[in-house]
Order: C-alpha cells, then sequence, then structure tokens
C-alpha cells in the first residue's frame, strides 16, 4: 500500500501548509481547492474536485480539521480513505510524524486526537510508576519515608520527590496551615515540610502542627530546623524527616531513626566550605560520622547556591558527591536559585530538575517564599514528570503530553492574513484618538479575588450591582442581560478591562483597573 498521503486545503493556508508538510517524515502531495478559506470546503466541492481522479498513489486523504460535511460519504464516493487532519496548519508535520500512534477520525481532528493519545499515554505510564512506589522497595537503595499510607519511596529505581516547605508555619494559624498545606499536595508536594523561624526556639509549636497535618493529610512530614531542642521534639513527635543537622549538632543525635538531611558547615567553628572538593569532603566525614553514631538513614545536601554567589561550585559538588557516593541518599533545595534571582521561576525549575533526575537526587526541596515563585510546586512536579516519562522513552522531555509551557508555544497558530482582501477594502489606521462617552447608567469597578472576576457596577438611578464569575465572558454576559451599559465604547472598555482581569487571574498577576498587567 502506497504511503503518500494527500493534503487538502483551501487558497489562504496553501504556503503554510506546504511548508509544514516538507518538515514531515512521509511523503505528501499538497492539493489547493478553489476556495479562500479551507475550512468552508463542503462535499460538494470536494467531490467536484477529486472525484473523477487517479488517486490510487494515495494511501489516504486528510482535509482540514474544521472542515464540517461528511467524510463517510466523501470516502464513499471516492474510494480512498478521508480522514480529518489537524485544525492547524502548523500541526500537519506534528500528526504526520506520529500516524502510526493514531487512530484518525472522520469526526475529531487529527490535532485534538494526537494530544489525548499522548496526554492519555502520560498518565498511564505516570500512574503506573506511582504504582511502583506503592508496591514497596525491591532494593536495599531503596527506603520509606513514613508509615503506611502516609509514606513515600525514595531511592535510585524512584524519581526526585518532592518536598513543600510551609514557611514560618509556627505563626501559622490552624486554617492557614491547612489551607497552604490542601494547595501544596494538591499541586504535587509528596512530604509536608514544617519550616521553622530562625529567631527563636519555637518547639513549643511543633507538637500542635504535626497532630494538625496529621489529621489532614496522608503524606510524610519534615520539619526544617537546626535547632537541636525543635529537632529532638519533632522527632519525639513523629517527625518522618529531619532538615537538616549539620556538623555543630551531629554527635548528640546517638542512633537518630529518623532519616535525617545532613549539610556541611559547623557554625560553631564558624566553618562553611564553599569549595565543591572541600565540601564533599566535608559531607563525607560527616556521614561516617552519622554512621558510627548510629543514624539509620542520612541524607547528603550540598547545600545550592544563589546564581552569581557560587551557583556553579556549589552544582559541581551535587555531580562530584554522587560520582563518589553512588549509593547515598541526596537531597537538593532550589529556593536559593529561583527566590535569589528575578525571572520567572519556571525555565529554572525545570533546568533544575532535568539536572536532579540526571544526578539521581532523591528529594527536591521547594520553599514558595514569595508571590513570583508561588506556583513552583506544580511546576516541580511537572517538570519531574516529564523526566521520568523521557527516561521511560529512552529521549529528550520533548511532545510527551505535558509540558512547562505556559507563555511560550512550539508552534505558533494564527489564521494567515492575506493583504489581497484590501483591494476592495477601505483600511483604516487606528489612531487610538477619540471622546469617551460617559455611560448614562453608571460606571463599573473591576477586582479580582482569588479566582474570581468582580464588577461592581454604581448605577446613578438605582441601587448598586454586584457581579462574579470565574471568566471575562461570564461576567460580561450578565451585564449585557440585566442592560446595564447603554454605550458601544462603554462595552468595548468593559470588554478589554474584564479579559485583562482574566488573564491576570490566569497568570497569577495583580490587576488594578487601567493600569497594564504585563
Amino acid at each position: 500500500m502506497n504511503s503518500k498521503i494527500l493534503l487538502i486545503t483551501g487558497r489562504r493556508a496553501e504556503d503554510l501548509v506546504k511548508k509544514n508538510a516538507t518538515q514531515a517524515r512521509i511523503e505528501t502531495v499538497v492539493r489547493v481547492l478553489p476556495i479562500s478559506i479551507a475550512s468552508f470546503i463542503n462535499l460538494s466541492l470536494f467531490l467536484r474536485e477529486l472525484k473523477n481522479e487517479d488517486l490510487g498513489e494515495f494511501s489516504m486523504i486528510l482535509v482540514p480539521g474544521l472542515v464540517e460535511f461528511d467524510l463517510k460519504k466523501a470516502e464513499e464516493e471516492i474510494g480512498t480513505p478521508v480522514f480529518k487532519g489537524p485544525k492547524h496548519a502548523a500541526d500537519i508535520s506534528l500528526v504526520l510524524n506520529n500516524l502510526d500512534e493514531l487512530e484518525l477520525s472522520k469526526e475529531t481532528p487529527a490535532s485534538e486526537l494526537l494530544k489525548d493519545d499522548l496526554s492519555a499515554a502520560a498518565e498511564k505510564l505516570l500512574n503506573r510508576m506511582k504504582e511502583k512506589s506503592i508496591e514497596g522497595i525491591n532494593e536495599t537503595a531503596n527506603f520509606k519515608i513514613g508509615e503506611g499510607k502516609r509514606s513515600v519511596v525514595a531511592g535510585p529505581e524512584f524519581p526526585p520527590r518532592i518536598v513543600a516547605e510551609i514557611i514560618d508555619a509556627p505563626n501559622l494559624s490552624d486554617e492557614e496551615l491547612i489551607d497552604i498545606g490542601k494547595r501544596y499536595v494538591k499541586e504535587g508536594a509528596e512530604i509536608l515540610d514544617i519550616g521553622m523561624t530562625t529567631k527563636e526556639d519555637m518547639s513549643q509549636e511543633i507538637p500542635r502542627m504535626i497532630s494538625l497535618l496529621r489529621e489532614n493529610f496522608d503524606v510524610p512530614l519534615s520539619i526544617d530546623t537546626t535547632n537541636e531542642k525543635e529537632i529532638k521534639t519533632a522527632a519525639e513527635n513523629g517527625i518522618d524527616l529531619v532538615i537538616s543537622i549539620d556538623g555543630s549538632t551531629i554527635e548528640n543525635f546517638k542512633r537518630f531513626e529518623t532519616p535525617s538531611v545532613i549539610i556541611p558547615r559547623n557554625p560553631k567553628e564558624d566553618y562553611y566550605p564553599v569549595d565543591p572538593e572541600e565540601k564533599i569532603n566535608y559531607l563525607e566525614k560527616l556521614l561516617k560520622k552519622a554512621e558510627n553514631l548510629g543514624f539509620e538513614h542520612p541524607i547528603l545536601d550540598p547545600i545550592l547556591e544563589p546564581i552569581g554567589k557560587g551557583f556553579v561550585d556549589s552544582f559541581l559538588a551535587y555531580n562530584e558527591l554522587r560520582n563518589r557516593n553512588p549509593d547515598t541518599s541526596v537531597f537538593m533545595g532550589i529556593g536559593n536559585v529561583i527566590e535569589l534571582f528575578d525571572a520567572d521561576s519556571i525555565g529554572m525549575t525545570a533546568l533544575l530538575l532535568g539536572s536532579a533526575t540526571e544526578m539521581n537526587v532523591d528529594f527536591v526541596l521547594s520553599v514558595e517564599g514569595s508571590n513570583k515563585t508561588r506556583g513552583n510546586i506544580s511546576e516541580i512536579s511537572t517538570a519531574r514528570d516529564m523526566m521520568t516519562l523521557a527516561e521511560s522513552r529512552d529521549s529528550v522531555p520533548k511532545d510527551l503530553g505535558l509540558d512547562l509551557l505556559r507563555f511560550k508555544e512550539k508552534r505558533k497558530l494564527s489564521d494567515p492574513y492575506e493583504r489581497e482582501i484590501e483591494k476592495d477594502a477601505k483600511v483604516i489606521e487606528a489612531t487610538g484618538k477619540g471622546e469617551f462617552t460617559r455611560d448614562k447608567k453608571g460606571f463599573f469597578r473591576i477586582f479580582t479575588q482569588g479566582s474570581n472576576i468582580i464588577a461592581v457596577f454604581h448605577s446613578f438611578h438605582d441601587d448598586n450591582i454586584i457581579i462574579k464569575g470565574k471568566t471575562a465572558g461570564a461576567v460580561l454576559k450578565e451585564i449585557l442581560k440585566r442592560e446595564l451599559i447603554s454605550e458601544l465604547s462603554h462595552a468595548a472598555y468593559l470588554g478589554r478591562e474584564l479579559e485583562k482581569a482574566e488573564i491576570a487571574i490566569r497568570t497569577d498577576r495583580g490587576y488594578i483597573q487601567e493600569e497594564k498587567i504585563f
């Protein structure tokens, strides 16, 4: 059977279709029908152009994904299989290069099928990996954090486990602790970390916090402190992981059963090694001491430094530590990098998680310490899952069915603008000038609160009205239904501002009416 495929399109999309078809690994022929917009192709036009042609060299015909005619009838008439291709020309090569994995449809565009198939395959594989962790420990190098249903398995057979720190936890109310914990677990946290304060001993708050989090979450708990009393109090109350013990406190924890992160420093001696070799040597010395003291499971953290303040050397230390100690558990906190760099965290997180996976890091700590890093746990979770899928496929983290593309796209999708239409139209250059006509019915103040858009209508004649909704469209429809505007310019203004508010919510940015959000 011939593998050549016939691609059908209209005049406007001809160049785009041909350009993207050349990027496919399969042979294609592009046929342009006498119609401007490809999605307007109907059965009559399709049959008129193709019914009497010899199509024997083609294994199938792909029509634009947005056509609405009966493809089954078309196939019966011409005798060659006809299926829907992608909705957008930019996706043609992606669809053609994945035909073996697709069951093409006469109703659903191929691009949607491909996206669904990739996502379903990704989810299936990730679920298999999670089931594997539930099954238990197969190698002596793997170990459990926590007990029973509130445990996770870490080690060389498993991807990095995600630890999410609740910062300044002792100063939070019960409700605040639960709210933050819920969001973290929902976004992918596998261990909830109780972040203590550095100003004073707050060990009296530890039993309350552990008890509260135990009652509400089936995940292991860790505590982030170097205070000896706080560590011992947490251990007495059943904490599952300690972060961190250093050279100044290690000898005070004999036969310590709680898995513990060990860091390369000794504040009593004012010793904070920076050189990678010195760091590793000191960590190995502390590791040996921990083993001699009876630590059940020591975990090493060379400490990742901020960009511009020793990041490269600290990163090299992780790699060298892993090379020299392949069976030792390793912990990495990425907060120093993403919090101390005024750049979007998503790309940095992807790179750091990819590197952590390559180095077989067992735990990655996220600290959402500011607005700019809110959502980092979700970013870590997605990046970790992408690396898990890539490793299982022996591929790079690309075309996996999930991604971390939030503001950019792999293929720019847009309807092409043909300048020829200007021949029969009046072209006007918009200047933005013009007077604003005040609406006689009233005016709106627009706010965002959580995931809600709020439009407060201040009437010149009646009671004020407050409209809440999740989308700009929903709020605007309610405004129109209630006839709260009488000027077209006011409607245009509201549409613009409500859409800005929705974009601000979706991108987790602030919104102030009439101010730019980017």
